[in-house]
Parts: C-alpha cells; sequence; structure tokens
C-alpha cells in the first residue's frame, strides 16, 4: 500500500532484539535454521513474514507479551476476531495486567468470564480528511467497561505511545497458537466486542470481585503489578510451566522465568514507567521487605523487594475466595 496506507517504516535492529534478549523480554535464537525472531529486511516495506511467524512488536515486549502464547492472549485474539498486530501497546498491558492479577494476586488461572465483565474491545482509527480510516496496526483496543472501572485495580495508561508502529519484527508462532498473519485491518467494531459476561455467569464472580476490592482497599496499581511481573522475569502472556502462585523460590526459574538472575531495579522502573502515564506509582503490598526509591520524573516508583510466592497472600482475600 502506498501513502497515508503505508505501514511505518521498520527501525528494528539485530542489536535492539538482542537487547531484548539479554534483558529477559525475548528467547535468544538457538536454531538458526528455525529463528525465533527475525530481523525484517530492508526489502520489506510492509510486513511480510515467512511462514510460521506472525508481526510483534518491540513495546509488546516490554508489556508482557511472549511466546508460546498464553491462554488469555489466545482467547483475546480468536473471541475478538483480530490478529497480534491488530492490538495496541496498551491493549498488551491490559491484558498483562489482568493475567497477572488473576494468577499472581488472587490466586486464579485467567478468569474469562470475569475477563468479559470488566472489559471491552473498541476500534481505533486515524481522522483524514473528516473520515475515519483503518489503522494498518493497532486498530483493536481492549478497555475497561467504564461502568466497571470502580471495580478494577487503579490503571493509567498513556494516552500516547508514540513511534511504536515503526517497531515491527517478525515472530516464531511457536506451536501455530497465534493467528496467522494476512494484513488484516480493524475496520468495524462488532457488537458483541462490548458484550459483558453472560449474566448467569455474573452471579458467579462475587468472590472475585470481592478480591479485587480489597487489592483497590491495599492500594495495588496497575503499576504495582507490572512491577512484580517484571521484576520476576515472567512474560505473563506466554505459557508458563506453573501458574503464578506456583512459582516458589524452590521451583526450578526454567520454564517459569526468562532470566535466573534478577532483573535490575532502573530496568524495572524503565519498563514500568513506559506502560503507564508519568505520574503513575507502584506499590506492592503485603512484604516487609526493604524498599528501594526510585526517583523518576518528579515521581518515585517504590519496588519492594519481596520473596516468592509474589502473589499477596491478604487473608481477607484468601477468606473471601
Amino acid at each position: 500500500m502506498a501513502g497515508d496506507d503505508a505501514w511505518p517504516p521498520c527501525n528494528v535492529t539485530r542489536s535492539a532484539l538482542e537487547a531484548r534478549v539479554k534483558g529477559g523480554l525475548l528467547h535468544p535464537i538457538t536454531d538458526e535454521g528455525s529463528p525465533k525472531w527475525i530481523v525484517p529486511p530492508v526489502s520489506d516495506r510492509e510486513p511480510n513474514p515467512p511462514p510460521g511467524y506472525v508481526v510483534c512488536f518491540l513495546s509488546f515486549l516490554e508489556r508482557g507479551f511472549g511466546t508460546p502464547a498464553g491462554r488469555l492472549i489466545r482467547a483475546i485474539l480468536h473471541y475478538y476476531g483480530v490478529e497480534l498486530h491488530n492490538l495496541n501497546p496498551n491493549s498488551v498491558m491490559q491484558a498483562a495486567i489482568f493475567a497477572t492479577v488473576c494468577e499472581g494476586f488472587l490466586g486464579v488461572p485467567a478468569h474469562w468470564n470475569l475477563w468479559l465483565h470488566l472489559f471491552k474491545a473498541d476500534m481505533s482509527s486515524h481522522n483524514e480528511g473528516g473520515e475515519k480510516k483503518p489503522l494498518q496496526a493497532g486498530g483493536c483496543t481492549l478497555q475497561l467497561h467504564q461502568s466497571c472501572s470502580h471495580l478494577y485495580i487503579r490503571s493509567n495508561m498513556p494516552t500516547s505511545n508514540r513511534g511504536w508502529q515503526n517497531g515491527w519484527f517478525y515472530l516464531r508462532n511457536d506451536g501455530g497458537l497465534l493467528p496467522e498473519y494476512t494484513g488484516n485491518m480493524v475496520v468495524e467494531c462488532p457488537e458483541k466486542w462490548g458484550w459483558g459476561a453472560p449474566t448467569e455467569e455474573q452471579k458467579r464472580l462475587g468472590p472475585l470481585l470481592a478480591g479485587l476490592e480489597n487489592l483497590r482497599q491495599a492500594r495495588v496499581t496497575a503499576a504495582t503489578v507490572a512491577t512484580a511481573f517484571h521484576k520476576r522475569s515472567l512474560l505473563s502472556l506466554a505459557q508458563q510451566r506453573a501458574f503464578m502462585w506456583e512459582m516458589t523460590q524452590e521451583v526450578p526459574w526454567v520454564g517459569t522465568r526468562m532470566l535466573e538472575e534478577p532483573v535490575s531495579a532502573t530496568d524495572i522502573t524503565t519498563r514500568v514507567l513506559r506502560g503507564h502515564a508519568p505520574g503513575s506509582e507502584g506499590f506492592l503490598v503485603g512484604s516487609n521487605a526493604p524498599r528501594e526509591g526510585l526517583h523518576f520524573s518528579g515521581k518515585t516508583l517504590l519496588l519492594i523487594l519481596c520473596p516468592f510466592p509474589f502473589f499477596l497472600a491478604l487473608a481477607s482475600i484468601a477468606a473471601c475466595l
């Protein structure tokens, strides 16, 4: 495509992807015949991944996406009928936060009906001469139902992720779990994108909603949750060999975490604040471990360096579940 419909030029380099490998955000290449990831050749003015690969973005990696894709992100893409490139950074972050809230804080697998109850999808577009035009990438935005915002932890996503669409590369679709890349663009917002959980299922969400309220009262925020999964070098939207609540210090790190060594406080802070609006603060509650304050743009992000398991073992939450 040409003109305003053209894909933003790719600015991804091999060194940029290798840096993500070193930082525990991407798997290393162990088989050159079937590499985990590929830098698009200069001749690819728009994505043209080889068979078995999808289009991914650097910003998705910092927000908890990884392969093989986990059940929640697969369910999201299937239910809304979109491909990975149709999401945007905030959508990926919303999904990763939710997955971690369920597994790491409430102690249950990612709960699909709870997702439907709290979240909806909407179409994002750009305005051209007063007419809405579909986006090549990022046309599906996942966001809280406005009527349910008081039921969920506080979240302050950035209003702009400028330049993210230039960060595309090819990622191996391990197991064929993600939809095949077709270049699909979101051109409408189907009615089902706004549907909540079935009425009969909503009646069963009471204990989980009570648990979320306890998290809100404990001042747990989306930044808190992002801090938790980055500190543990987890890709929340990738398959794991154990649930998050099972990840104690005794569990081998291979297959649960991307890195054996701890992620630096500086790297954690940088990643968390890229995925949240300026002024966001993260607080991990329920630990007496020392806190390390990190200064960023006049705000302090508190990282509580607490041991495994990292979910909040609050008696009040356990009681209502």
